[in-house]
């Protein structure tokens, strides 16, 4: 097959949300159910178990996180592996935690490949962790916030008049430096 007729590989990736599958659109679950192969990038998930207990067959990237020594060579390595399985495969699914946009780097990745036409994609939204935080934090995002990855954040990023959100803090040394990065500009209090 020339370049020009080749098939253009095609993922569909999908938001679990941020919960438990009481939590899941309809939508979502349907796409789960027919979704085939399936690869999520971590089991670390609430509803995973669930999914399981419905039946829902899927393989995990978890032990990509083992064998790589920081969250970029993981990412990458996730993000060439479902490259190669939808070359391979010519459609494959791939589930991510929270919404598909909401700091997943691996997506990030997908869509710059499909920007260089790759691959096409089609993202289907799972709820983010924002909506439940600013629920229990009882907050309006109209009101101004910023979120910020801890990951690379900077004490010239911080507006002190929106609300901060911070995430990424995964370990005591990311969480040790956003404390010193906020102490910059925040009183220690």
């Amino acid at each position: 097959m020339s370049e020009t007729n080749r098939e253009i590989p095609f993922i569909t990736v999908i938001g679990l949300g941020a919960g438990d599958l009481d939590q899941m659109p309809l939508g979502i679950y349907r796409t789960l159910q027919q979704a085939n192969p399936l690869y999520l990038r971590t089991a670390s998930h609430p509803v995973v178990q669930e999914l399981e207990r419905e039946g829902i067959t899927f393989s995990t990237f978890d032990a990509i996180y083992e064998e790589e020594e920081d969250f970029s060579a993981v990412y990458e390595k996730i993000t060439r592996t479902l490259l190669a399985e939808a070359n391979r495969l010519s459609h494959i699914y791939y589930a991510v935690p929270g919404h598909p946009l909401t700091a997943e780097i691996t997506v990030q990745q997908l869509i710059e490949s499909e920007e260089k036409g790759d691959l096409r994609l089609e993202i289907k939204g799972g709820q983010s962790f924002l909506d439940p935080m600013f629920t229990a934090l009882r907050i309006d995002p109209n009101d101004g916030f910023q979120l910020l990855d801890a990951t690379s954040m900077q004490p010239n990023d911080l507006m002190l008049r929106q609300h901060v959100i911070v995430s990424q803090v995964y370990d005591a040394m990311i969480a040790s430096d956003v404390k010193l990065t906020l102490m910059e500009k925040y009183p220690d209090d």
